[in-house]
C-alpha cells in the first residue's frame, strides 16, 4: 500500500508542476522500470490465457517482472515467459496450446480423469529439458500435494514438470507424481501464488486475478426455499447440461478463490481481468478474444494506476 501512496503523491506533483497527464504517465512508468518488480499470474483455466495479452500491456507500459509466480494458466503462461519466450511467441503457440488444451478438456468429460500425457509430451517439445534455476527470470509454480494438503512452490526442475503439475486440475487430469507427492493444481489453496514473490526483495507486488468480478463482495442471503413446480412429461427441461454446470461451478470456485488470495495477501497492485461471462473456462480455442481482453483491461487499469 504504502508504494501506492508514494505514487499517487510523485504524480499528484508533477500534474501540478507540469499540468501535464503524459508527463506524469512518464514519470511513474520510469519509477516501475527502476524498481524489481513481481509478478503473481492466477488460475483460471482456459480464461488465463488472458495473461498473455497482461504481459502484452505490461511491456507496453515498460514494466518488466523481476520475479514471476504462477498458478495453473498461469503458471503456463508465467513459465514460457520466465523461459525466455517472448510474448509474439507464446501468442503464436496459443493456437496448439489452446487446441490440446481443449481437447483433453472434452475427454475428460467422457471418460474421467486423463493423463494428460500428450500435453506434457508437448511442453517438453517447446521448452526441452530447459529448468527453472537456468532461468533469467526466477519462477515458481503453485501445486498443492493431494495426500497432505500442503502448498508448494516449485523452483527448480523443468520448466515442463513444474508447469505440467500446476496445471493439474483436480477432476481432469491426473496428479503428477513427484518427490513422493500427487501434486494437483495450486488453486486448491493458492489461486495467486502471491506468497512465493515474499522470497525476493520488490518494489512492487503485482498480482492478476482471473474471475467475475459482479461476485466481489456478495454477501450471502437468506432465503426461504420453495422449489418449482416439476414439469409435466416431455415438457423441455430448463435444467443446464453438465458442461455448462462444470463452467459455472468452477467460475464461481475460481473466483472466490482468487479474491481470498489477494485479500489475505493484498498486492501494491492487482490487477482484474473479467471474461468469465465471455468464454467457458475449459474454452481454450478462444484464446484470440482472451488475450486482446487481457489486454484491454489490463491498459485501462494501468492507465487508471498510472494516473
Amino acid at each position: 500500500m504504502k508504494h501506492l501512496l508514494f505514487s499517487r503523491h510523485l504524480f499528484e506533483e508533477n500534474e501540478a508542476e507540469k499540468g501535464d497527464y503524459s508527463m506524469n504517465l512518464q514519470q511513474g512508468i520510469h519509477r516501475m522500470k527502476r524498481g524489481r518488480i513481481g509478478l503473481a499470474l492466477g488460475g483460471g483455466g482456459a480464461l488465463g490465457l488472458a495473461h498473455v495479452g497482461v504481459l502484452k500491456a505490461l511491456e507496453e507500459f515498460g514494466i518488466h517482472p523481476a520475479v514471476i509466480s504462477g498458478n495453473s494458466a498461469g503458471a503456463l503462461v508465467g513459465g514460457l515467459y520466465a523461459s525466455g519466450m517472448s510474448v509474439e511467441t507464446i501468442i503464436e503457440l496459443s493456437q496448439e496450446l489452446g487446441d490440446n488444451m481443449f481437447d483433453h478438456f472434452k475427454m475428460s468429460l467422457r471418460s474421467g480423469l486423463v493423463s494428460a500425457k500428450h500435453i506434457h509430451h508437448l511442453l517438453l517439445e517447446i521448452l526441452g529439458d530447459k529448468r527453472i534455476e537456468d532461468c533469467e527470470i526466477p519462477f515458481y509454480a503453485a501445486a498443492v500435494d493431494l495426500n497432505s494438503g500442503r502448498n508448494y512452490y516449485i523452483y527448480r526442475g523443468r520448466i515442463a514438470d513444474a508447469i505440467r503439475a500446476s496445471v493439474s486440475v483436480p477432476g481432469i487430469f491426473r496428479p503428477f507424481a513427484a518427490n513422493g507427492l500427487l501434486l494437483v493444481d495450486g488453486g486448491t489453496r493458492d489461486s495467486v501464488p502471491l506468497r512465493a514473490l515474499e522470497m525476493h526483495r520488490l518494489s512492487l507486488r503485482i498480482a492478476v486475478g482471473l474471475l467475475k468480478t459482479s461476485l466481489n463482495k456478495d454477501f450471502p442471503e437468506r432465503l426461504d426455499i420453495l422449489p418449482d413446480t416439476e414439469k409435466e412429461e416431455g415438457e423441455k427441461n430448463a435444467t443446464p447440461g453438465l458442461t455448462r454446470i462444470l463452467s459455472r461451478a468452477m467460475a464461481i470456485s475460481s473466483t472466490e478463490s482468487t479474491f481470498k488470495s489477494i485479500k489475505l495477501n493484498p498486492p501494491d497492485l492487482a490487477l482484474y481481468i473479467d471474461i468469465a461471462d465471455k468464454m467457458k473456462i475449459w474454452d481454450f480455442k478462444r484464446h484470440e478474444m482472451a488475450i486482446e481482453e487481457g489486454y484491454r483491461q489490463a491498459c485501462e487499469q494501468l492507465k487508471k494506476y498510472f494516473g
